[in-house]
């Protein structure tokens, strides 16, 4: 529960919009995904705060009830894969990384989505390529076969965190080979030219949504290892660390980067619990908790901070 006064009131104030807001009937979703002030980035923002259960369970209720009825359960990668139909056609169509959201967010509420949705993941297990992540741009499937790693992360996390079970053969080779093409990548870089693919993951984001930085990257490997019983790629962590030392402080992590940039390429509207618990240069809570998490996997043998 939150207990800082002022992120406790701009969270109340994201509850009574999703408690009235219509965009969960709004055809094609034009407004429910809307970046980032539609009803999902609210929703967002309390799972990687840590407080889902804040929901009100009609908006759990709603939410699942547009993944039900209003969302084109198939990845159209080719003509055959379109809706043909006019009310199939006016469904809110999903990328890989979007849809994994959604899904966190309910499983991490109580959902049984596995019971009552089962099409998304075997939507996220179908969709990984050969190098191990994968990539919500459709031409990959038919052309390059490369993945993106900002499309990889939502979905890894997806089965890795959410599986109350011991994983099956599919999910655990799916949650390996993702490991395998963060490793190999070693977490930012190019594997053509060695080069970082993106400066910009190198700075700690939060709230991340979709978007990727080294952090991300890190915290999975360090729970994959845990989870699967899998040796620690101890070297390349301490290198991430390394990566990370200019936003480090005594008392914590600092943001160093917001998804919603005005100047970048998903710049949009905001609300007021996004900005709150985004300030660039802020020590955030929970990105700290994050880095401490990975801390406590190195174990004291590799002590950083």
């Amino acid at each position: 529960m939150v207990t800082n006064p002022s992120i406790r009131l701009v969270v109340e104030e994201s509850i009574r919009f999703l408690e009235s807001t219509l965009q969960w009937v709004t055809a094609h979703g034009e407004h429910t995904r809307q970046k980032w002030d539609g009803a999902w980035w609210h929703m967002s923002v309390l799972y990687e705060m840590g407080e889902v259960s804040q929901i009100p369970e009609s908006v759990i209720v709603k939410a699942k009830h547009l993944l039900e009825t209003q969302v084109w359960q198939t990845f159209v990668i080719s003509v055959d894969d379109q809706p043909t139909t006019e009310s199939d056609k006016m469904k809110m169509d999903c990328c890989h990384c979007e849809l994994a959201v959604f899904y966190k967010i309910l499983m991490a509420y109580g959902c049984d989505l596995d019971r009552e949705l089962p099409w998304i993941r075997e939507w996220l297990l179908k969709h990984q390529l050969p190098d191990g992540g994968l990539n919500c741009e459709p031409e990959a499937y038919t052309g390059s076969r490369k993945s993106s790693i900002v499309s990889t992360l939502p979905p890894l996390e997806a089965i890795l965190w959410h599986t109350d079970r011991e994983y099956t053969e599919q999910e655990a080779a799916f949650l390996d080979e993702g490991a395998r093409y963060l490793m190999e990548h070693r977490l930012v870089f190019s594997k053509q030219t060695g080069n970082v693919i993106d400066t910009e993951w190198l700075k700690p984001c939060f709230p991340r949504f979709f978007e990727y930085d080294i952090l991300r990257g890190m915290s999975y490997l360090a729970e994959w290892s845990r989870r699967r019983n899998r040796v620690l790629p101890v070297g390349l962590l301490l290198e991430g660390l390394e990566r990370l030392n200019s936003s480090m402080t005594a008392k914590g992590l600092r943001i160093g980067r917001q998804v919603f940039d005005p100047q970048g390429p998903w710049s949009g509207q905001t609300f007021p619990l996004l900005e709150t618990v985004s300030g660039l240069g802020d020590v955030s809570p929970y990105l700290t908790r994050q880095l401490d998490r990975i801390l406590e996997r190195l174990g004291p043998q590799h002590a950083y901070l």
